[in-house]
């Protein structure tokens, strides 16, 4: 496999996400920070609220602009310091799908997210991201551990 040049890296505030951004910030710097079209996209799943009864409701405006400061600001901290060209995205939508949608909408070579995100139990019941991503993404997945070293 040829090294990724756009990479879009699944970021939820958990440990296991930030290793992910770290695992890909990496991967960038080895193999030459100012290669043209290089990028990092990272992606914050906002998921969307069902209700019983099928109404699905999108979170308001206020909660999306609180997320998105926190991944500009605390969540993606490991790209600030970097010359690696990056951006950070909040999406609507199904992890699975959405981190899907993202890869395939901004060309992505690669998809990195951690073994375990912030939702914690659910992945147990119908099968967690990274392992959907696996079997349903149509470019590479990488699932970093969490005591994967960085080098």
């Amino acid at each position: 496999m040829k090294t990724p040049r756009r990479i879009v890296v699944g970021v939820d505030g958990s440990e296991d996400s930030g290793r992910a951004l770290d695992w890909a910030v990496t991967l960038m710097e080895d193999r030459g920070m100012e290669a043209p079209g290089g990028e990092i996209i990272a992606v914050h799943v906002l998921g969307l609220l069902t209700h019983l009864g099928g109404t699905t409701v999108v979170p308001s405006t206020g909660h999306r602009s609180e997320v998105t400061a926190l991944l500009e600001r605390e969540w993606c901290r490991a790209l600030v310091h970097t010359r690696v060209a990056h951006r950070a995205l909040v999406v609507d939508g199904e992890p699975v799908h959405a981190l899907m949608r993202a890869a395939s909408e901004r060309m992505a070579d690669l998809i990195v997210v951690g073994r375990r995100g912030a939702g914690g139990a659910p992945g147990l019941v119908i099968g967690s991201t990274s392992q959907q991503l696996v079997h349903q993404a149509v470019c590479p997945v990488v699932v970093v551990p969490p005591e994967s070293p960085l080098r």
